[in-house]
């Protein structure tokens, strides 16, 4: 009976690990033919910088590539998104916050914010919208001075401004 009972706990563990980001119904079209780049920096819930880093985010034929790298450019993160869903690209371990952010960075891409996600509820704020599903938060995104802001459930917050060429 307690294999059981352990079984199904680490069943519930690890499914609760992999329901974080939703799936867009479709690969979002965005503007840019040769890519756009983005500055992004982290912040934890106390609003401490964690992290700056680079985004390019490469439009090809039918998916979206995005690669996350430090400033001496080594990859943080590598997803491409296609019809099939989200996937790790190449060598580099996932990173399910960074995942996280480019899922809610689609709406902004898109320019469309129900286009990706159509069955997600969708909340007007003050400043932005927040994005729901099953009742709850998954994140909100406000307009900020050069780009936007994306607070997670968890009180992370991620600032993403556009890299002018």
């Amino acid at each position: 009976m307690n294999k059981i009972i352990a079984a199904v706990l680490v069943a519930c563990t690890l499914a609760a690990c992999t329901g974080g980001v939703p799936k867009p119904s479709v690969v979002p079209d965005i503007a840019a033919e040769s890519g756009t780049w983005f500055r992004l920096t982290e912040y934890d819930a106390d609003g401490n910088m964690l992290q700056n880093s680079l985004l390019a985010v490469e439009k090809n034929a039918h998916m979206l590539r995005f690669v996350q790298t430090d400033a001496l450019g080594a990859p943080l993160a590598r997803q491409v998104l296609t019809q099939k869903g989200w996937r790790n690209d190449g060598f580099v371990m996932p990173n399910v916050p960074a995942r996280r952010l480019f899922a809610a960075m689609l709406p902004v891409l898109s320019g469309n914010s129900a286009a990706p996600y159509p069955e997600m509820v969708r909340r007007k704020t003050e400043n932005g919208e927040c994005f729901q599903q099953y009742g709850r938060d998954v994140w909100c995104v406000k307009q900020a001075d050069k780009g936007w802001q994306f607070v997670f459930p968890d009180q992370t917050k991620w600032a993403v401004v556009p890299i002018e060429e």
